[in-house]
């Protein structure tokens, strides 16, 4: 688990590090004076802090090296919500985060995590019309057993596509495939989880 463990030393600043700066913005109309940056060091398996930042007014700047791409959160003073997980690589990195949604910009593999996470988003609302589609059904006495079949056999296939882009991605072992273990790994059912590597 990555938040298993905390050593809390500071990011590389040595010259062969790649320079590396991460802005995130909060739009959600929760104060917050303090974030901190965390990044999993995989030949420890240990998460090490790489700087605290300041707000100001809702933007928090964190700048430093890294010598690859690394799974890295971000935490907020005084919040018990998840961490935000993002992959902190060399670049400019821009976050903005709001109530009921998050985009990153200027780089390529939070680029490949945003877009299994809409992929992700895809699936399961069309899960969700799916069940809104039985409901309405019942409700007003049209349902039949047919269209039961067809929306459990829908469901059934939406649910297998959710499973195996999640094992695709996870396999990749990558950062990107590390966060997603992570948030969605548990998951999966036993048929697939099988398929991890």
């Amino acid at each position: 688990m990555l938040l298993g463990i905390m050593a809390l030393t500071g990011c590389d600043n040595s010259s062969h590090g790649l320079d590396y700066r991460v802005t995130c913005v909060i739009d959600n109309k929760v104060n917050h004076d303090s974030a901190t940056l965390l990044v999993l060091e995989d030949a420890y398996g240990q998460l090490r802090m790489c700087g605290t930042a300041r707000g100001d007014n809702g933007t928090f700047t964190f700048t430093g090296q890294t010598d690859q791409p690394k799974v890295a959160l971000i935490r907020w003073d005084n919040d018990s919500t998840q961490p935000f997980y993002f992959v902190l690589e060399k670049g400019d990195i821009r976050i903005t985060i709001k109530p009921d949604s998050w985009h990153i910009t200027g780089s390529p593999q939070n680029s490949e995590y945003l877009h299994y996470i809409n992929q992700r988003n895809g699936i399961m609302d069309s899960r969700v019309a799916t069940w809104q589609e039985y409901l309405k059904m019942a409700a007003d006495s049209s349902l039949r057993c047919d269209d039961e079949a067809r929306m459990v056999r829908q469901d059934s296939l939406l649910n297998d596509s959710l499973q195996r882009i999640t094992v695709e991605r996870i396999n990749r072992g990558d950062a990107v495939g590390r966060i997603i273990k992570e948030r969605y790994g548990k998951l999966l059912d036993q048929e697939h989880m099988r398929m991890l590597k």
